[in-house]
């Protein structure tokens, strides 16, 4: 996509998602705003899905979902407004007069525990396709020209969550899968913090990288705080460290930082970052 020196916030538009049609745009948009973050390659090496999978996999199932959980958004701009017009269906969905720049997957509701639930004892290793979830609901957004594979990254955020990072370098693994192994943890992060607690949840947000700093990931942001203001619910998400920032400006707090182990010496990945934004009646 043609990239803007500057958009009028008046040309961007966030609308729900209805069609299927736009959900192979939005997985692209996924696996190229996650790329230049080491944990793009992670899930490469220990997932078997890729991002683009495994995100289509997910957004679509919510948009199939009958039960009314997910809110899933898309922000547009109109293809006109790009500096390459021969570019303008690019990227675009059902509609070609406009280009998908961003989207969020929303949830409301509780804790769902999988069938396994992940507190519960258990000697074997294999793989569980439940807990899945977990490693792709990471938020990312107005990354600021940060390069998520730098190490100082990692310290910011040691810094941000003051002490609260998880370090289980001197615990076994419970799964012997890395990808499946930081499944488990970042589940029993939000499961221990938001079960029984009506919330709504930041599964996905995600901004095309040629489009950032215009106000897209605010935009996205805006659906689950207004309900979570409006009902007095607190909201959950996870985030790269690079998008961290965007969502304390947004009242969100650190819960814990989830160290990822790469057993490849090659691949270092910064933590996962559980926020919390509590419901208005509990904010100081």
């Amino acid at each position: 996509m043609a990239p803007l020196s500057s958009l009028p916030g008046s040309k961007i538009a966030v609308k729900p998602i209805t069609s299927e049609t736009d959900l192979p745009v939005c997985a692209r948009l996924a696996d190229i705003a996650l790329k230049p973050d080491s944990f793009h390659e992670f899930k490469a090496r220990y997932c078997s899905q890729n991002v683009y999978e495994e995100t289509l996999e997910k957004i679509t199932e919510a948009l199939r979902d009958d039960r009314g959980r997910y809110c899933l958004l898309k922000a547009v701009v109109p293809a006109s407004s790009t500096l390459e017009p021969e570019q303008s269906t690019a990227g675009s969905g059902a509609d070609d007069a406009e280009i998908i720049v961003g989207f969020a997957q929303w949830r409301c509701g509780y804790v769902e525990v999988p069938k396994m639930d992940p507190f519960a004892a258990r000697e074997a290793t294999e793989r569980n396709p439940s807990l899945e979830t977990g490693v792709t609901n990471v938020a990312i957004a107005e990354v600021n020209g940060q390069d998520t594979r730098n190490s100082a990254v990692s310290t910011d955020v040691d810094s941000v969550a003051a002490g609260k990072v998880e370090n289980s370098r001197n615990t076994p693994p419970f799964y012997s899968n890395p990808h499946d192994e930081l499944a488990r943890k970042l589940m029993n992060a939000y499961i221990s913090t938001m079960r029984g607690k009506r919330h709504v949840y930041l599964h996905r947000l995600f901004v095309d990288p040629s489009y950032q700093r215009q106000g897209i990931g605010q935009k996205l942001l805006n659906w689950g705080i207004e309900t979570a203001d409006r009902e007095n619910l607190g909201a959950w998400l996870f985030c790269r460290p690079a998008g961290y920032k965007l969502y304390e400006r947004n009242g969100w707090k650190v819960v814990l930082a989830i160290e990822v182990d790469a057993p490849d010496e090659d691949l270092e990945v910064p933590p996962v970052v559980a926020m919390l934004r509590l419901p208005a009646g509990h904010r100081g």
